[in-house]
């Protein structure tokens, strides 16, 4: 016999004032649980994420549910076998996370534009325990107004054993791809960068302009198997200030596409060991159309 499976949706309350309030007056037979409960935040209740129990036949709940999720980015959509009573405190478990070696932090996945960063920025191990407690989570992207399900890959008790007892540590790296999951803000912090640090490079070119800079940049890196952000970063500040086309230049070509050097390294690399007669016929030969260009089969913004 299978064994069954209960709905629910996770509603970040923070993105509304009255969703708590409204939850209780509205819907006094609901069921459900606060994120908040048994840590430092458990008065908080009103902006707490809360675990509610979203059965098919409640369509009221769920109806009022999509509304706050077409509102703002606030709700996402799980199937666990878990109980209610069961479940909440294995997703509170996973609200503490660590950086700067043992800093404790509050992981708001609850967050739909987080939570669906996280596959991409965990580990496979970090990944497969994350998620362990669910069968199925989705939710609305934002910008795009798409749905997205997340893969979810069976833990093993290794996996769980791993981090029974200390939470998920996140690297720089993390955090930034966590940080600029929503590509549009990764678009935008290239521009203010370019605003902030190379001011008369970009003196003349309207800022719409300089979004699609931003876009070819991330196009390009990408286009390289460099997805690291701050990698991202470092490659749209070569394209404004040195040439538009640097990676034409074979060695360049070389270094960016070397598969012996992690993704994240390979620019940073590039500049150490590119020897200067390189970095003089980068100037020489630089084309500006390239500004624009983005990588071979790509059209625009990608997620």
């Amino acid at each position: 016999m299978d064994n069954p499976t209960h709905t629910y949706a996770l509603l970040d309350c923070s993105q509304h004032d009255h969703a708590w309030r409204e939850l209780s007056a509205r819907f006094p037979d609901a069921q459900w649980r606060s994120l908040f409960d048994g840590t430092p935040e458990e008065h908080l209740t009103a902006a707490a994420p809360l675990l509610i129990a979203a059965p098919r036949e409640h369509e009221a709940l769920i109806k009022w549910l999509a509304q706050l999720e077409q509102a703002a980015p606030s709700v996402s959509w799980i199937t666990s076998p878990y109980t209610l009573p069961v479940l909440a405190p294995m997703l509170t478990r996973r609200l503490n996370c660590e950086i700067d070696d043992g800093q404790l932090v509050v992981l708001r996945f609850y967050d739909p534009r987080i939570l669906l960063g996280l596959p991409s920025a965990l580990d496979a191990q970090q990944k497969r325990y994350f998620f362990a407690p669910v069968s199925a989570w989705s939710a609305l992207e934002p910008r795009r107004r798409q749905r997205y399900s997340i893969d979810i890959a069976p833990a093993t008790p290794a996996d769980i054993a791993r981090y029974a007892f200390a939470p998920i540590s996140l690297t720089l790296a993390q955090r930034d791809q966590l940080m600029y999951f929503d590509i549009e803000n990764l678009y935008e912090s290239i521009v203010r960068h370019w605003e902030e640090t190379c001011p008369d490079d970009i003196a003349g070119i309207k800022r719409g302009m300089l979004r699609e800079a931003a876009i070819a940049a991330v196009s390009r890196a990408s286009g390289y198997g460099i997805t690291d952000p701050s990698a991202q970063h470092l490659f749209a500040g070569l394209m404004m200030t040195v040439s538009p086309s640097f990676d034409d230049n074979a060695m360049v070509k070389a270094h960016l596409s070397n598969p012996d050097v992690p993704q994240a390294e390979r620019l940073s690399r590039m500049i150490a060991q590119l020897p200067e007669q390189a970095w003089e016929q980068i100037v020489r030969t630089k084309r500006y159309d390239a500004l624009f260009e983005l990588a071979p089969g790509q059209t625009g913004a990608q997620l």
